[in-house]
């Protein structure tokens, strides 16, 4: 399509908004052989993507974390994520709180009984939400999706029977080649509802995916405010980790990367996995009837560990904890292998150990009592201490090569 063409299609507003896609030697090229994209770093795929978006509100709220003997992390107005605003007009459901992925871009598809699914993402442009999902006029859809999106997750959605007949008693929500270990916390929409303003909503609960939507198209902001709630569909590790005091006071720690394999007694699991959620309409009763974890066909065991946390400055550690969250599949999972790497400096900042690697590995029966494997929606929290091999009697090498204890 050449660009006169696109100004007609689009008008003269509409090509200046797509235009920020448009990288300059693709511009040059626009003008003899047509349109060329491509996305900044700064951009998400499905941004970089020519399709009409159109402003859209989203507030999400997700279910508690819950510590390994069963009750939860948290309480009171504090939720796994923090504290939700206590000045907003509506609270929500007890157990739930604000979801503050720092990354937020969802996967959305609205649906209608009878009608082929319209999917795309919900994500955030700057401070603004958005959807690509295509022009929706106005009425009620049922909402399924998940969190984080990844143009590399494969996303389907049927109704319970296999079809699309009958999306307001449910769906059966795909999810393919889902990395078995990620830096952001997998979750499935369990519930939405329209709001009356971005802080305001009357019912949302769980079980209940009806939409009512007022026309989205273009950049026409129509005032649609869409509030979801989610449920986990992996276990978290929570790695806290921080140096021995006398061995801070001769070197510093720069932590480089946290990386994990995951075992299910003997066996490593495989590095992908697919992911079959089937969810019921209900009346406020949780609507996940089943989740199905399998290995993709063709998939591979973990070898290396799978990297969930990094920094290529590296992180100075202390004596107070630090820390960092990583997601993990966890059906059947009994062993968690750690691996952190980090450079060691002396007081005047001079690199003695660069890239230094240490494995923790932990046996979930060991750690607790009465579980022997992971489940979702579950945290594990991990204490760890950097000191050197030996504390009281060191010599050189002892000091530079330091271990990781877990407490």
């Amino acid at each position: 399509m050449r660009l006169m063409g696109l100004m007609r299609l689009m008008g003269p507003m509409g090509l200046m908004r797509h235009m920020r896609h448009i990288c300059l030697m693709g511009l040059i090229g626009l003008m003899s052989q047509g349109l060329i994209g491509c996305s900044s770093d700064e951009e998400q795929p499905w941004e970089s993507q020519l399709v009409t978006d159109a402003p859209i509100e989203v507030t999400s709220y997700v279910k508690w974390l819950e510590d390994p003997e069963g009750s939860n992390q948290a309480h009171g107005a504090y939720g796994a994520y923090g504290a939700y605003e206590t000045t907003r007009a509506w609270e929500p459901p007890t157990g739930y709180s604000l979801f503050e992925e720092p990354d937020e871009h969802i996967g959305i598809a609205f649906t209608q009984n009878g009608q082929e699914p319209q999917q795309g993402n919900f994500f955030k442009s700057g401070s603004k939400w958005r959807t690509n999902v295509g022009d929706i006029t106005a009425g009620t859809y049922y909402l399924y999706g998940y969190q984080p999106n990844s143009p590399s997750i494969g996303y389907g959605i049927t109704d319970r029977d296999g079809a699309n007949a009958n999306y307001s008693d449910g769906a059966k929500v795909t999810l393919e080649n889902v990395p078995a270990v990620m830096p952001g916390d997998l979750c499935v929409v369990i519930g939405a509802k329209d709001g009356t303003d971005k802080e305001t909503v009357t019912g949302l609960r769980r079980g209940d995916f009806g939409y009512a939507a007022k026309a989205i198209s273009g950049d026409v902001d129509n005032g649609n405010y869409v509030f979801l709630l989610f449920d986990h569909l992996y276990a978290a590790l929570r790695v806290k980790m921080r140096v021995h005091g006398s061995y801070d006071a001769l070197r510093t720690i720069k932590l480089k990367s946290l990386r994990l394999k995951i075992k299910a007694g003997d066996t490593p699991s495989t590095t992908k996995t697919d992911i079959l959620v089937d969810l019921k309409a209900t009346e406020g009763d949780n609507p996940i009837q089943s989740i199905t974890y399998t290995s993709p066909v063709g998939a591979v065991a973990i070898t290396d560990p799978l990297e969930f946390w990094s920094s290529a400055a590296g992180e100075t550690l202390t004596t107070k904890f630090s820390t960092h969250v990583g997601h993990f599949m966890p059906k059947d999972i009994t062993t968690l292998i750690l691996t952190s790497k980090y450079d060691v400096y002396d007081k005047k900042d001079n690199l003695i150990r660069k890239d230094c690697m240490a494995t923790n590995t932990m046996v979930l029966n060991d750690l607790l009592t009465g579980q022997t494997t992971t489940r979702r929606g579950c945290r594990y929290t991990v204490n760890m201490t950097i000191k050197p091999t030996y504390l009281y009697v060191m010599s050189e090498p002892d000091l530079d090569s330091p271990t990781v204890t877990v407490e």
